[in-house]
Formats: structure tokens, C-alpha cells, sequence
């Protein structure tokens, strides 16, 4: 689905904290191919990226019934993608040996002259370098801005999600575009 109907996944997200497995079946066929290409774009890696939508969706089944907000569903689910992410990436890291700091990856240079200076922000489906991006932002700004234009919530709603003030959203908002357009060459 390129558009969620975010009422539609909030009530089936409240059938399945109820018990219901073929609303959480239907939960999953309608966020899981997001879900995966935010893994595959984090994790550059097919297989852990399939591994990662596994444990996201196990332990969202598992911790459903805790959700207190089911119009919250596509954040929180993005929140255990993330972390699964992260680590996932910490093992595989450790495993080989390697640094696991993002931070001294060499961003891959794609040119975005063809975007708009907001799409070079908000483009994330199909953009890997603006994935990369954000993920190097510091934790909340990157949260703030996956919320806001990847899952098209209120700054409210962000807001409490994340237990902040409204006004903290938008400083974190802000700052975070500032340095996506800085690193865009925007």
C-alpha cells in the first residue's frame, strides 16, 4: 500500500490487541513491505532485513495488548523496525569485527537536483541516501522526522508518542530538515 488509511490500521489494530489473529494478519499484508524496505535500506542486507520484519512483527504480536493508542499502530511499529535495526546491525558489526558507527560511513553521493527542496527531505521510499541520512541524525530528530513524513503523523500526535512537548517536536523537526538540506547541498 503507498498510502495507509491510518483510522483503518488503528481499528484493525484494535481488533488484533483484542485477540483477533486475522486482524493482525491483515495488519501485517498491509504494513510489511514498508517495514521491509526501511529495513533493507538501514541494513543494506537482504536477509537480515527479512529478519528484522520477522522480529518486528513476532514482537509486536507479543506486545500488542500494551499499545495504549492503536491510532499510534504504524509509529510504534517503526520504533521496534528501528530498533530491531540497530540491533541486528550491532550483532553483525560485532560479529565481524567492524565499528558499528555510522557516522564514518562515506554517504553515497546521488544527485537530487530533479527533487523539489522539500522532497530531497521527506523522499524516502526509493532515496537509500536519504535513509542513510536521517539515520545519522541524532536518535530524536531522526524519530521525529520518520514520524512526521514517513507515517504522515500530527506534530500532536508525534508529541505525545514520544512523551514531548509540541513545541520540542517542531525544534527537532526543524533541526533535523536543517541538516538533511545541509547534507543534500540544499
Amino acid at each position: 500500500m503507498a498510502d495507509l488509511d491510518h483510522q483503518y490500521i488503528a481499528s484493525l489494530a484494535e481488533y488484533a490487541k483484542m485477540g483477533d489473529s486475522d486482524a493482525f494478519a491483515e495488519l501485517y499484508m498491509a504494513t510489511c513491505q514498508k517495514q521491509y524496505r526501511f529495513a533493507s535500506g538501514y541494513l543494506k542486507d537482504e536477509g537480515l532485513a527479512r529478519d528484522a520484519v520477522r522480529d518486528t512483527y513476532v514482537y509486536a504480536l507479543r506486545n500488542i495488548a500494551a499499545l495504549k493508542d492503536t491510532q499510534l499502530f504504524l509509529s510504534w511499529l517503526n520504533q521496534i523496525t528501528f530498533r530491531i535495526c540497530l540491533r541486528l546491525e550491532k550483532k553483525k558489526a560485532n560479529a565481524s569485527g567492524e565499528l558499528a558507527v555510522r557516522d564514518c560511513e562515506e554517504p553515497e553521493q546521488q544527485p537530487l537536483e530533479d527533487l523539489e527542496p522539500e522532497e530531497s527531505v521527506i523522499f524516502i521510499d526509493g532515496q537509500d541516501f536519504i535513509i542513510r541520512q536521517v539515520m545519522n541524525l541524532p536518535f530524536t530528530e531522526s524519530q521525529v522526522i520518520l514520524l512526521r513524513y514517513y507515517n504522515g503523523l500530527e506534530l500532536r500526535d508525534i508529541a505525545r508518542l514520544m512523551d514531548l512537548r509540541t513545541g520540542s517536536v517542531k525544534r527537532h523537526l526543524a533541526n533535523g530538515c536543517r541538516k538533511l538540506k545541509h547534507l543534500a547541498g540544499r
